[in-house]
């Protein structure tokens, strides 16, 4: 862990400011190397070509930049923010999602929080768990941040 993630996550919270602090700082470690980021507000980014050129091992040459970006500024601290914003008391994931994929019919009121688990654990979920109600259940189980 770099020296900026262990003094941002040294009070065991982070704060959007921190997310916010770590990504500046990919940012401009990639911007060194003519890439750009685009962040997600529910998660997840796109890396962009600044020159708008994407050979065919765009992948293969930006990936290790970006690691290596991601080890000086933002290894842990946007995942934990993530993680802490969805499920601020660590419940169990299982015992969060279901009852919200069942109030959004998602799922029948008899699936259970065991059959999430197999289903999750051998990739066999019966939806598509990146759209709609389901994904809203997967990122904000709890209807903490994100709007319905």
């Amino acid at each position: 862990m770099s020296d900026s993630e262990a003094s941002m996550l040294a009070d065991g919270r982070v704060t959007a400011e921190e997310v916010e602090t770590a990504h500046e700082g990919v940012r401009r470690c990639l911007a060194d190397s003519g890439l750009g980021i685009e962040y997600d507000p529910d998660g997840g980014f796109s890396l962009v070509s600044l020159t708008g050129k994407y050979p065919d091992d765009y992948f293969e040459r930006t990936d290790p930049v970006l690691r290596a970006c991601e080890k000086r500024y933002d290894q842990f601290v946007t995942f934990l923010f993530e993680q802490t914003r969805r499920n601020p008391e660590r419940l169990d994931d299982a015992e969060i999602i279901v009852p919200c994929l069942r109030e959004a019919g998602v799922v029948d009121r008899d699936y259970t929080t065991q059959q999430w688990r197999r289903d999750y654990d051998a990739d066999t979920l019966p939806f598509d768990s990146m759209f709609g109600e389901a994904r809203q259940c997967e990122l904000d189980p709890l209807g903490l941040w994100r709007s319905r």
